[in-house]
């Protein structure tokens, strides 16, 4: 898992340079998360804390 503060901007930097996704982001209890793939296919979840 990778936590950042800024989860929009990284998964749209991610699109411009075609990462595979798994899916759309979830929206749950603790934050945002969404899936994709590095290169060799290993999945990667990208999550961001709710906001106060």
């Amino acid at each position: 898992m990778i936590v950042t503060d800024e989860l929009d901007a990284l998964i749209e930097r991610l699109r411009r340079a075609d990462t595979r996704f798994r899916g759309d982001m979830s929206d749950g209890g603790a934050g945002r998360a969404i899936l994709l793939e590095d290169p060799s296919g290993n999945v990667i979840e990208l999550f961001e804390f709710k906001k106060d």
